[in-house]
C-alpha cells in the first residue's frame, strides 16, 4: 500500500499537518536524534551498547544529551 503512495504529495500532506499543528497548538518542534556508539558494548560482561539521544530547542537555544548504557 505505501508503494503507490508519491512520497512529495506525501511530504507536502504532513509538513502541512505539522505546520497546522504547530500552529494551532502554539507547539515547538524539537528534533531528536538518537544513536547507539558502535563497539561500546562487552560481550564479556554482558554489557549492551551505549546509547545517546539529543534533543535541540531552536527557539530557546538549549541542547539535551542523554547516555545510557545497559
Amino acid at each position: 500500500m505505501f508503494e503507490q503512495i508519491s512520497p512529495r504529495a506525501f511530504e507536502n500532506s504532513f509538513e502541512s499537518w505539522l505546520s497546522s499543528f504547530v500552529i494551532d497548538n502554539g507547539a515547538e518542534v524539537i528534533p531528536i536524534d538518537g544513536k547507539q556508539l558502535k563497539g561500546s558494548y562487552d560481550r564479556n560482561q554482558g554489557k549492551s551498547a551505549i546509547h545517546v539521544v539529543s534533543a535541540w530547542a531552536s527557539e530557546h537555544r538549549l541542547f539535551r544529551r542523554s547516555c545510557e548504557s545497559g
